[in-house]
């Protein structure tokens, strides 16, 4: 379950790329929700795991999804410069 998470977050930059050079800036939105509803899943199952443990667990289940809802923030809105360059790329490819 975590080993999937740097693999997500490495591939967002590169679906961002991809978007842009299809040019359609309506399906951005789509990578960031499907691994924002991922890491929502995986916070269900990992609180679930915890069940009714101590605090310190409960905290570390709250850790997990604060860091990867802002690493999400983050490669989601480093991923935009990616996109107009996709975007540049195929107007410099296929130009009419």
């Amino acid at each position: 379950m975590f080993h999937i998470m740097p693999r997500i977050f490495a591939s967002l930059p590169i679906a961002s790329l991809l978007i842009g050079g299809a040019g359609q800036p309506a399906v951005l939105v789509v990578p960031p929700a499907l691994t924002a509803f991922y890491v929502l899943l995986r916070d269900r199952f990992i609180r679930r795991r915890v069940g009714l443990a101590a605090w310190p667990s409960d905290g570390f289940a709250r850790h997990v999804l604060v860091d990867d809802l802002g690493r999400l923030l983050c490669v989601t809105l480093l991923g935009l410069p990616l996109f107009f360059a996709g975007i540049t790329l195929r107007s410099m490819l296929f130009a009419v």
